[in-house]
């Protein structure tokens, strides 16, 4: 999958809309691409619990 792929994913979660889509995009612009794979593969894991609880 692509980096910006991922970026539009995070930017289309729900944790991004709690915390803020503006303050997400800022994040994901100061941090490089190991930092996002992480940031993804976290919310890919945070849907997966919510779905199981």
């Amino acid at each position: 999958m692509s980096i910006d792929k991922m970026k539009r994913d995070i930017l289309n979660s729900p944790m991004a809309e709690v915390r803020g889509t503006d303050r997400i995009q800022q994040m994901l612009d100061r941090h490089d691409e190991s930092f996002i794979k992480r940031m993804y593969q976290l919310m890919v894991d945070d849907e997966e619990v919510a779905i199981m609880e």
